[in-house]
């Protein structure tokens, strides 16, 4: 059983790979493109993340799956930049280390939690649902720094419970192979997250004392 488990492991950590190699691709990209063009490829990528982040358990076609990350890859190209301009690129490369420090810890803490914490998914997932509900209505309505702030901060603590979540799942083998891919992109959602709500905690802890 215990080798099941690894090489399910093994086969979701390569689509994870995968998919980093299409963002990294879909970056590149992003600097060729003209800036009309990006505006409309930047909705269609944050549409599908909603769609991706709203029906985790949903079995999306793995065309959409791996369409995600590289179309998140023009989006993360640009979200970067501004951050760049905002904080710097030290502290954004910074932060960016510190997220895959944090995302091993949390994985390695979900990989060894005897404790099947499956009945995390319906808690996890309705504050999600919370959050995206409240990001939707804030895009259209002004917010204060510091609702900004904890929004980000909640965030964080969300996706970092979902990355101990999703480890945990594959640790007691309730990853079929049907789903390999989907739980690679959960993973890779994971990190994004962590990642980009990071830089959204810094930048408003950064406004706060400008």
């Amino acid at each position: 059983m215990a080798y099941a488990k690894n090489q399910n492991l093994n086969k979701i950590l390569k689509h994870f790979a995968f998919m980093w190699v299409l963002t990294v691709i879909g970056m590149y990209i992003a600097t060729l493109l003209p800036p009309a063009i990006v505006m409309p490829i930047a909705v269609i990528a944050l549409v599908l993340l909603l769609i991706a982040m709203f029906v985790r358990k949903l079995k999306l076609a793995n065309s959409i799956m791996y369409a995600i990350p590289f179309l998140m890859g023009i989006l993360l190209f640009w979200t970067t930049q501004f951050y760049i301009a905002e904080l710097g690129q030290q502290l954004v490369l910074l932060v960016f280390v510190a997220t895959v420090a944090i995302f091993i810890v949390l994985a390695l803490i979900g990989m060894m939690m005897n404790k099947d914490v499956s009945n995390w998914g319906s808690y996890l997932f309705t504050v999600l649902i919370v959050i995206i509900v409240f990001s939707v209505v804030f895009m259209f309505f002004p917010v204060s720094n510091m609702i900004g702030l904890i929004i980000a901060g909640v965030t964080v603590l969300l996706f970092s419970l979902y990355t101990v979540y999703d480890f945990n799942q594959i640790r007691h083998n309730h990853v079929s192979d049907s789903e390999v891919v989907g739980m690679a992109l959960n993973l890779y959602l994971d990190f994004i997250n962590l990642f980009i709500n990071l830089l959204e905690v810094i930048w408003r802890i950064k406004k706060l004392f400008d």
